[in-house]
């Protein structure tokens, strides 16, 4: 009782936990001014303006039991498994329709695939208040492979999306995510997609998108690697702010290139946050009497035989500890199994002390006439055997094809999952149920076995190619096609991957996105000109990867403010202007004088790292430069006397390229004065006749004025009369404007000029086309001239007078 194993005895249960599969990412302080891009769960603005993210854990979430499939029922393991060209098959629905697929971490179905069904979540907060937000649902898959390249691919494709307040706040369904799969850790030799792959976010379920990791071969005992991999991402919203990824979940995966599972899977990338173990049924006759003799001696010293306590061979007078049985959930490395060599010192030495034990089996349990063989347990393949002084074992007679069966099993576990010696533990799972399927008890290919049928020189892998394509010319923002191809003599097509560095004078903070970023054929957008250069790697998972560069260079975009668009519904809360234009104010809009104006212009800027300043000329000698935020050149504005205002204002980039839009206000003022005129013109139509008396009284606030009409008379053609005034513009200038309508549905503006000489103009339209003229014009006697009261050009009175009381 002095070794090692009879202290275990007296270990606590709380040492067979689990210990977590997964460690949580150390999470980084979220960018409050701006909004972030979570995938570990959904982000809120809790009540002191912080963004926090909440974890969107099923309700019964706990440790993944992580159960890989009965070894018998994996067929496809007898080819070197590489990735497809994208996920499909049952076991792919199998493992995106499991609970344990639904969380952050995602789930290892087995040592060769990973997958998740979970969503991504994004915030846009401005001031403090999260106003934008994307809940995007999608599913993942990442394949390991065994076919001689050290590698891991992985898969996304994006499901639903719902945005709120609608898609029309400042994360859209056309606003642009970016994702790639980065390395982390200071583990070397990990080849990730250096760049990312850009998509609108409503084309990321167009399909699978994909990305690869490769691993170059390590020094040491089967040149094994460690990494460490996640989901690295960013949104780009459509006000050109970025809302940076924050930390998701880590992955890991184990590459070798161990050279005993034969010549042609020389070199795998397994996942091995996975429970390795190896599963016989009792309910399987071919292997039967192994799995029960492993089942008895995992139960020592309560194994039970006919009802009766009963003590494996050989038998001692202390209670037998033999490792090896799987708990789910069981991560000490203490109490699992251990591969060795077949037919090396330590198989050796486990097959003398076996033999010692099967001389101590009495005839009745172990009789070589009826073909019974000497099974032991642990396997004399592993460090844990009959020979190891720190553990116990067993042995029983079992028939010889039982045996051969079980043992032909144990080979194939050892390939398909990947147990390398002495370093992979791993646990033996015996089942009371029927196995999910059956195959035959056939030994691995000899080319496949351990040395030395295995064994001999690795064959020569000649590495890849990469050719980058031309160099290109573009504009910043575009999708500009790369035309790049990469090969590979022995795999065709090797992993490949694009990075960009930007030139000298590239301004800091621009970044490109590839269309796809493991694809040679692609497209590449950047967020700001000038001259890029585009890298193609190519790896083979084998030798030192190789690369390839090309120039792109970019030219500036000018911003745009465009049309003025439809100002749709507010929502709860306010969603940003639709579209580039002058949204504040209105064409036309009225206020009275000394009330403050809000100017809100949009723009639209393909260049998403430019920057831009704002230059507004008010009309009234005063004009502002401010910088513009969220593609706005926002300001206010208090005119102080009443007039007819074109506001116009221009953005420039940071690049000198530049727009301008232009929008006219009213200003009236109750106090201003009044006008009268009376008398007659010459028009094209004839004389026209014009009177008009429009008066604020006392009191009126407008900015309709309470007094007067306008009547205007041409023979044999223009009659009217004012049936309601709007409002009334007197300036210190002597200049006279009056809006209003007629009960026939005509709107009308007429200007007048109280000078030398004095001055008339009507302008008449549909009001049906509008509520100020703009295309349709049904009258105007200096047709073309601008709208604008000090730039109106009103036609010279042949007699009477106009009089601005002011």
């Amino acid at each position: 009782m002095s070794r090692f194993r009879r202290a275990l005895l007296c270990l606590p249960v709380a040492l067979t936990l689990a210990v977590p599969l997964h460690a949580s990412p150390a999470q980084a302080e979220p960018p409050q001014e701006a909004g972030a891009l979570s995938y570990t769960g959904e982000l809120t603005v809790d009540d002191t303006g912080k963004l926090t993210t909440q974890p969107q854990l099923k309700a019964d979430a706990h440790e993944p039991d992580l159960t890989y499939r009965d070894p018998f029922a994996t067929a496809a393991a007898s080819l070197p498994r590489k990735p497809p060209a994208e996920p499909a098959g049952p076991e792919v629905e199998d493992c995106l329709n499991s609970d344990d697929a639904k969380d952050s971490t995602g789930r290892v179905y087995n040592r060769f695939m990973w997958c998740q069904r979970y969503q991504i979540s994004a915030g846009r907060v401005v001031g403090g208040r999260l106003m934008s937000t994307v809940t995007m649902d999608f599913d993942a898959v990442a394949y390991g492979r065994d076919d001689a390249n050290r590698g891991v691919t992985v898969f996304f494709k994006a499901g639903d999306a719902v945005y709120w307040p609608t898609t029309k706040g400042y994360i859209r369904p056309e606003s642009m995510l970016f994702q790639r799969i980065s390395c982390l850790g200071a583990s070397t030799g990990c080849e990730q997609s250096y760049a990312h792959t850009g998509k609108q976010l409503k084309d990321w379920d167009d399909g699978w998108t994909s990305w690869s990791i490769t691993s170059l071969p390590s020094v040491g005992t089967d040149q094994i690697a460690k990494h460490t991999w996640a989901f690295d991402g960013f949104i780009i919203d459509s006000w050109n702010t970025t809302l940076p990824g924050l930390p998701a979940e880590t992955h890991n995966i184990r590459c070798d290139s161990a050279v005993y599972f034969g010549l042609k899977r020389r070199g795998a990338c397994i996942f091995d946050d996975v429970i390795p173990h190896l599963q016989y049924s009792v309910q399987k006759k071919e292997v039967a009497e192994v799995a029960k003799h492993i089942q008895c001696a995992q139960a020592e010293p309560f194994c039970l035989r006919d009802g009766q306590p009963w003590q494996t061979y050989p038998k001692q007078d202390a209670a037998k500890i033999i490792p090896g049985k799987f708990i789910p959930g069981q991560r000490d490395d203490r109490f699992a199994l251990h591969r060795v060599p077949y037919d090396g010192p330590v198989w050796n030495a486990n097959g003398r002390e076996k033999d010692r034990g099967c001389a101590t089996i009495p005839k009745s349990d172990y009789d070589t006439s009826k073909g019974q063989e000497c099974d032991e347990y642990p396997f004399a393949t592993t460090v844990e055997g009959a020979s190891n002084p720190n553990w116990d074992y067993s042995v029983l007679g079992v028939p010889k094809t039982v045996n051969g069966c079980a043992g032909n099993a144990l080979k194939r576990y050892y390939r398909d999952d990947r147990i390398l010696y002495h370093s992979d533990g791993f646990y033996v799972h015996i089942k009371d149920t029927p196995p999910e399927n059956s195959d035959a008890c056939e030994a691995i290919p000899a080319d496949e076995d351990e040395p030395p049928g295995g064994g001999g020189p690795a064959p020569v892998n000649l590495p890849p190619s990469a050719d980058a394509g031309p160099d290109i010319s573009g504009d910043e923002g575009a999708a500009n096609r790369l035309q790049g191809s990469a090969s590979d003599p022995e795999s065709g097509t090797p992993h490949v991957s694009w990075s960009f560095t930007p030139g000298p004078g590239v301004d800091p903070g621009a970044t490109c996105g590839f269309g796809d970023a493991s694809a040679g054929g692609t497209t590449v957008t950047c967020t700001d000109d000038g001259t890029f250069t585009v890298t193609l790697t190519a790896s083979d998972g084998y030798n030192a990867p190789v690369s390839d560069s090309a120039t792109v260079r970019l030219s500036n975009v000018a911003p745009h403010m465009g049309p003025r668009p439809v100002i749709a519904a507010d929502d709860t809360p306010a969603t940003p202007p639709d579209t580039p234009g002058i949204h504040q104010p209105e064409p036309w809009q009225v206020f009275r004088a000394g009330t403050p104006l809000k100017l809100q212009a949009v723009l639209g800027e393909p260049g998403a790292n430019d920057t831009h300043t704002c230059l507004t000329d008010w009309d009234d000698g005063i004009t502002s430069t401010y910088n513009a935020a969220d593609l706005t050149c926002e300001n206010t504005h208090t005119f102080t006397e009443p007039g007819m205002y074109t506001i116009k204002t221009k953005v420039t980039d940071d690049d000198t390229g530049t727009d301008t839009k232009d929008v006219m206000v009213i200003v009236y003022d109750p106090d201003a004065g009044f006008a009268t005129a009376g008398g007659w013109l010459a028009t094209a139509d004839g004389k026209a006749h014009v009177q008009f008396n429009p008066k604020y009284l006392p009191h009126d606030e407008g900015p309709a004025p309470g007094n007067g009409k306008l009547s205007y008379r041409v023979k044999d053609g223009l009659d009217l009369d004012s049936a309601s005034l709007e409002w009334l513009v007197v300036t210190r200038s002597d200049k006279i404007a009056l809006k209003g309508r007629t009960s026939d549905g005509r709107g009308f503006v007429a200007y007048a000029y109280d000078g030398s000489p004095d001055g008339f103009r009507l302008v008449v339209w549909p009001l049906s086309a509008g509520a100020y003229p703009q295309g349709e014009v049904s009258y105007d006697n200096v047709a073309g001239a601008s709208y604008d009261l000090d730039e109106a050009r009103p036609v010279e009175l042949d007699q009477g007078s106009i009089q601005a009381h002011n």
